[in-house]
């Protein structure tokens, strides 16, 4: 696959912007944090399509976890981060979107999205289990997974209308 300098260009900063979006955080007593990493990948994947949203979901993820000190989950947020971003955006707009973005109904959306946060809470699961090598560890940590995607959601599903004007060329 021969990658063009805008697709090139398109990765990186969506990348960043999953950076930037996964930084802004709230920790929570469980350990787990609630932020808005999941809004930026569900944006991105629902205007952009799986290959720019699972590019930019593992790279933005993995460096995220890498420069925060979570390099433990670094394998593992890459994977599960990489396939949310393809699998909303399969669901959603396709790989690279030939469906007229604003075509794409909000039920369609949010169904997407629901799949995105269930394979995103069973990834971390086993990423929780696995690092923590504590099941029940792992299970406290869930209800903050799926607070995340419920406000990743939540946001995407505002600002997608918005991305949708922009134009591309």
């Amino acid at each position: 696959m021969n990658l063009s300098i805008k697709d090139i260009i398109y990765i990186g900063l969506l990348s960043a912007l999953c950076i930037v979006f996964t930084i802004i955080k709230v920790p929570l007593p469980t350990g787990a944090m609630v932020h808005l990493g999941s809004a930026a990948l569900f944006s991105m994947a629902s205007v952009f399509g799986g290959f720019y949203a699972g590019l930019a979901g593992a790279i933005g993820s993995g460096i995220f976890d890498l420069i925060m000190g979570h390099s433990q989950y670094t394998v593992f947020s890459i994977v599960i981060k990489g396939l949310a971003g393809v699998i909303v955006g399969l669901l959603t707009v396709g790989w690279r979107p030939t469906v007229p973005v604003r075509s794409v109904s909000t039920l369609r959306l949010l169904f997407a999205m629901i799949v995105g946060a269930i394979w995103t809470a069973a990834g971390y699961f086993v990423a929780w289990w696995v690092v923590l090598d504590s099941y029940m560890a792992a299970v406290t940590r869930l209800p903050a997974s799926f607070l995340t995607s419920g406000i990743g959601i939540l946001v995407a599903l505002l600002l997608i209308p918005i991305l949708r004007r922009i134009p591309r060329k």
